[in-house]
This record gives C-alpha cells, sequence and structure tokens, in this order.
C-alpha cells in the first residue's frame, strides 16, 4: 500500500479569471488620471477651447448642409437663424418657411464659451433646389485658432476651411 502525501500534491487552479479585482481597477484608474492629468497641463486649456471651436466648425457646416438636404427633400425653403448680441453670434437655430409662417424645426444650439461666431447675415437660407439665396461666410475662432464656413451661391455647397496660418 502506497501512501499518498496530500501536501506535495499540486492543487488544481481555476481555469480561467472572470474579472479585475477592486485593486487591479483602481491602480488603472489611477494610471489614466494621472495622464489625462500630464496631457491637460502639457496642451494646456487652450489646446482644448480650440478642439471645441474646431468641434463647433464642424456642428454648424453640418446644419447647414442639413438645412439644404431638408429645403431639397421637402421643397420648402430652410434656413439658419443666427442670434447676435454684441456683435458676436450667440446661437442658431434651423428654420423652415412654411405657407403657414415659418416653423422651428431643430432646437436652438449655443456657441459655445471660448469660441466667437462672426456673420455679416443673420438668416443662411436654401432655395428649393439647394443653392443658397446669397453668398455666406461665417467666421467661427477659437483661442489661437480660426475656421471660415462659406456657402457658395449657385450650388449651395458649404465648405469649412481653417483659416489659421
Amino acid at each position: 500500500m502506497q501512501v499518498i502525501n496530500k501536501f506535495t500534491t499540486r492543487a488544481r487552479r481555476p481555469s480561467g479569471r472572470r474579472a479585475l479585482s477592486l485593486l487591479e481597477l483602481a491602480v488603472v484608474s489611477s494610471i489614466l488620471a494621472l495622464l489625462a492629468v500630464a496631457a491637460i497641463s502639457r496642451f494646456g486649456h487652450s489646446t482644448i477651447a480650440n478642439s471645441g471651436g474646431e468641434g463647433f466648425a464642424r456642428k454648424f457646416s453640418l446644419a447647414l448642409v442639413h438645412a439644404r438636404r431638408a429645403t431639397i427633400s421637402t421643397g420648402d425653403n430652410h434656413y439658419l437663424q443666427l442670434t447676435v448680441s454684441g456683435g458676436s453670434v450667440t446661437s442658431y437655430t434651423l428654420m423652415r418657411r412654411a405657407s403657414g409662417g415659418d416653423v422651428q424645426v431643430d432646437q436652438a444650439w449655443a456657441v459655445p464659451q471660448d469660441v466667437t461666431v462672426t456673420s455679416a447675415q443673420t438668416v443662411l437660407e436654401f432655395d428649393f433646389d439647394g443653392s443658397a439665396l446669397a453668398a455666406y461666410s461665417v467666421t467661427i475662432a477659437g483661442p489661437n485658432r480660426s475656421w471660415n464656413v462659406a456657402v457658395g451661391q449657385l450650388t449651395g455647397s458649404v465648405r469649412a476651411t481653417e483659416t489659421t496660418p
């Protein structure tokens, strides 16, 4: 008869882990927080604000494209109504010209705090065939960078370009 020592046999390990422990999760979270603090201190507030300006320029351009497409699909003129205060645009709203009067299509979108928007026109309107009623130009400026959103009159094409050197 052979005696087996229970201390010398290898214990069987579980086949796989199912989740992170709380300690591992805390370590990963603290490393990510340190990286975020380092990125903010390295790039500064103006870089983050500039990315907000770029995002707003894209969002504004897409709102113009949406107004143009809605005009073509419905046959009713659509336009962006700009709200101006102190020479700068503070918000814009997508509107539709209907037989019973103008109708607000979408909510008013506010301009971010660190972004300055200027425009000579307060109404950027598209005709039933998608052409703009005039050539529009809107300037969007962040702390260190600026963009120009231009709308071609004949085609209604929307083009956003960075104008910072």
